[in-house]
């Protein structure tokens, strides 16, 4: 696999091919929490906390420790998919990761040797993970 140990790249291209998946759950999620009203008890700082103000409830939970995550994430692959937009590993990642198309129907429809492909693919998953990095989601 070459630079990244197998458990980061694996990390990674879970996110690549769940991507909108995420990103759908993480919409919903938010929009639950803004339109959910009334006093809720809320762990903040370490502890539980009685907030009868529903508007920092809202902010409480729109910081939740798993949200906060997984933004990070939807930013790390919307920053690769944005890098390598316009090229032909931009189409790599497209087929790959969204399409979810296999490795001999991406190197027919690209023209290009498995090698390649391959090499491509770690490309990808490298720029995620120097993403990763900067968010503080991976460390190398």
């Amino acid at each position: 696999m070459g630079v990244l140990d197998r458990e980061i790249y694996r990390k990674i291209e879970y996110y690549l091919y769940h991507y909108f998946e995420i990103r759908r759950e993480v919409e919903q999620e938010k929009e639950d929490i803004i339109e959910s009203g009334g006093r809720d008890i809320v762990e903040w700082g370490g502890g539980i906390s009685y907030h009868s103000d529903p508007t920092a409830n809202k902010a409480v939970k729109l910081t939740r420790p798993d949200l906060v995550e997984k933004e990070k994430w939807l930013k790390v692959i919307e920053g690769t998919i944005q890098h390598f937009q316009g090229t032909e590993k931009g189409r790599l990642l497209q087929k790959k990761y969204f399409d979810q198309l296999g490795e001999r129907h991406i190197c027919r429809e690209l023209h290009i040797e498995r090698t390649t492909y391959y090499r491509w693919r770690e490309e990808i998953v490298i720029y995620a993970a120097l993403l990763a990095a900067q968010h503080g989601l991976i460390k190398f």
